[in-house]
């Protein structure tokens, strides 16, 4: 066990010393090695039909990217109105906005027109509040006429976030020809997920077709693909988490600017200033996924009690017990907590 620092040392020295602290944000939720999200292009019926079950099925996260105008725009459509399984199964099956009719754009004016359609629908259909974040994907082989930064003002006046890069060097040496449509077996995939733990980084996978439509992955290389992504996240190697939860995750995490205040045999005292929303400059509320934090238990500690510290709002949530495994004490941290005391269980 690392050494616990007394309550007297400050912050300063904390931070000096930050492989010392008995006290971290995990770098992905559950303390997992790496991230991996699942992209499903386009709202084909091979998605729906082929990979919505077989996620739900195992419990593992997917996003599917739709342009609603496909379907009509309508929501009674039925071939849009299935997509509701996101409000059935709001863990498992989360919803991208993939531009309302995936033809492209010649200027900011008419891509904010595009997501704005989109998104208040996609937001309907998972039963989502207005302003809830979702992850953007860019249409391909379509004119878009947009700049970075124009694009980036739009995609934040309309609560979106552009989806996390997918592919990698997957298959090949990149040839101009997206690397993921290389990527036609559990193998390759598999390619991914090793890099994934490896080297603690986020891996992003994409698909169009399962087992039928366009550019397909075969159904039965699919099915072996989230055997073995099931196993890993079950051993808690992996983190599979979708589009934006992922991204939420790794944005609270680099802004949460943890400080010990107290860090004893007695237990500990903990403020993550960043992530405060009543503050000037952090992050809103709309961030609200948990954060895995990781303390070293103090000898003797079998059981601990993590309550909150300082809340944003007016009702502080309910105290966690939680068991220590491995000289640890791992917990999600919900928003709105901003801060946490770590006592030992039963004092």
């Amino acid at each position: 066990m690392k050494a616990l620092l007394s309550s007297a040392l400050c912050l300063a020295v904390l931070a000096s010393a930050a492989d010392e602290s008995p006290v971290r944000i995990a770098k992905w939720k559950g303390d997992a090695k790496g991230a991996v999200s699942l992209y499903y292009d386009d709202g084909l019926d091979s998605g729906f039909n082929n990979a919505v079950p077989e996620l739900i099925r195992r419990g593992l996260p997917g996003t599917f990217y739709i342009c609603c105008n496909w379907f009509g725009g309508d929501p009674a459509n039925p071939k849009l109105a299935r997509w509701s399984v996101a409000k059935e199964h709001p863990d498992t099956i989360f919803l991208g906005d993939h531009t309302w009719a995936h033809g492209g754009v010649t200027n900011a004016a008419q891509f904010a027109e595009e997501i704005s359609l989109n998104g208040a629908m996609l937001r309907r259909i998972a039963g989502l509040p207005e302003d809830a974040l979702l992850s953007f994907a860019l249409p391909g082989a379509v004119r878009w006429d947009v700049k970075p930064d124009e694009q980036a003002k739009v995609l934040a006046e309309h609560h979106e976030v552009l989806r996390h890069d997918f592919g990698g060097n997957i298959g090949g040496p990149k040839d101009g020809q997206n690397p993921t449509f290389r990527m036609k077996t559990a193998a390759l995939a598999a390619e991914a997920f090793d890099r994934a733990e490896r080297n603690g980084g986020w891996e992003s996978l994409i698909f169009h077709g399962v087992g039928g439509d366009w550019i397909t992955f075969d159904l039965e290389e699919h099915g072996r693909m989230l055997d073995d992504l099931e196993a890993r996240a079950k051993a808690g190697r992996l983190w599979v988490g979708s589009a934006i939860d992922v991204h939420k995750y790794a944005t609270e995490r680099d802004a949460a600017k943890l400080q010990v205040l107290k860090a004893s045999e007695n237990g500990y005292d903990v403020l993550l200033p960043g992530l405060d929303p009543a503050k000037e400059g952090n992050l809103p509320l709309l961030y609200d996924c948990p954060l895995t934090i990781v303390c070293d238990a103090p000898a003797g500690w079998t059981k601990a009690r993590v309550r909150c510290e300082r809340n944003a709002s007016s009702v502080s949530p309910d105290s966690l017990e939680v068991p220590v495994k491995d000289g640890r004490i791992v917990f999600d941290m919900p928003r709105p907590w901003v801060g946490f005391t770590v006592r030992k269980a039963g004092e």
